[in-house]
C-alpha cells in the first residue's frame, strides 16, 4: 500500500454519512471521459478543510464522495496537505478512511478529525483522493481528487522559552522589574516556584519591542524563585524559565 493508508496524524474520530448527489459542477476535463455503464464512478462534490489546525481549533478534515455511476461501489478517501491547489506525488498524507459503500447516485459525508499532523507548520490546501490505489473499476477513472477551495494555516510551533532577568526601576519602589523576552504579542504568565504550576502571580503580554517588563510583588517575604511560560495566540506554550528572587535591586540570572 501506498504511504496514504497510513494515519500520520492522531485521529479523533471519523464520520460518515449518506446524502442525496448533488449535480456534477460545471463539466472539467475529467468529463471528456466516456462514462462506462456497469460500474461505479467516485467523485468529490465538496472538499473543505479546517479554518485552521493548532492547539485551540482542531476543526475537521471533510469531503463529499458521490457516486456517478450506475453500480454501487466501495472505496478510501485518503486527505493529503499540499503547498499547491494542485495534487502532487510530494504532498503529505495525513488520513485514510476504511472503503465507504456508495450507493448509485448517492453520497457519503467523510469527516475526520486530525488532533495534530505530522507536518511543518504553514499554509496548505487540503487534497481528497478516492479509490487511490485503483482498485476499483470505475466508469471514469480521471475524476477521483478534488482540491480544497481556501487554505488554512497549522502552527503548533511552541514560542521560545522566555529570557529573564530581573531590573531596577524609579517607578517600581517596592523592589525591581522582572524583565520578559520572548516574541511580540505572546502572553505571559508568571508562578512562585520553579515549574510554571498553579495560579500565574502575574500576568502580561510580550510588546512590540519583543519585551515586558513585569512588577511583581516581592513585600513581606518573597519566594525563593519564579518561573515564567509564555502562550502565543494560538495557545501554543513555551518551556517553562526560571529566576531566582532578587536580592536588592540587583540583578539576578536566568535558569532554564
Amino acid at each position: 500500500m501506498k504511504q496514504g493508508r497510513w494515519l500520520l496524524g492522531a485521529l479523533a474520530g471519523a464520520l460518515v454519512g449518506c446524502a442525496e448527489a448533488p449535480p456534477p459542477e460545471a463539466p472539467g476535463a475529467s468529463e471528456t471521459e466516456e462514462l462506462i455503464p456497469g460500474r461505479p464512478d467516485f467523485e468529490f462534490a465538496t472538499v473543505e478543510g479546517p479554518a485552521e489546525l493548532s492547539p485551540r481549533a482542531r476543526g475537521p478534515l471533510r469531503a463529499l464522495l458521490c457516486n456517478r455511476g450506475d453500480t454501487a461501489g466501495s472505496a478510501e478517501v485518503s486527505f493529503y496537505f499540499s503547498h499547491s491547489d494542485s495534487f502532487e506525488s510530494f504532498d503529505k498524507p495525513v488520513a485514510t478512511t476504511l472503503p465507504l459503500f456508495v450507493r448509485a447516485g448517492g453520497c457519503e459525508d467523510v469527516s475526520m478529525l486530525v488532533a495534530r499532523p505530522e507536518v511543518a507548520d504553514a499554509t496548505y490546501h487540503l487534497i481528497a483522493v478516492a479509490d487511490e490505489d485503483g482498485r476499483v473499476s470505475e466508469g471514469r477513472e480521471g475524476n477521483n481528487v478534488r482540491v480544497g477551495k481556501d487554505r488554512f494555516r497549522v502552527d503548533f510551533h511552541a514560542p521560545p522559552r522566555p529570557v529573564l532577568k530581573w531590573v531596577s526601576s524609579e517607578y517600581s519602589p517596592e523592589g525591581p522589574l522582572l524583565e520578559v523576552t520572548s516574541e511580540v504579542n505572546d502572553s505571559v504568565y508568571v508562578y512562585v516556584g520553579e515549574r510554571c504550576e498553579g495560579r500565574p502571580v502575574a500576568e502580561s503580554r510580550v510588546g512590540s519591542e519583543s519585551y515586558c517588563y513585569m512588577p511583581i510583588d516581592l513585600s513581606g517575604i518573597p519566594a525563593s524563585s519564579y518561573s515564567v511560560q509564555v502562550v502565543d495566540f494560538v495557545d501554543n506554550a513555551s518551556e517553562c524559565s526560571t529566576i531566582g528572587a532578587p536580592s536588592g535591586y540587583g540583578v539576578a540570572g536566568a535558569r532554564g
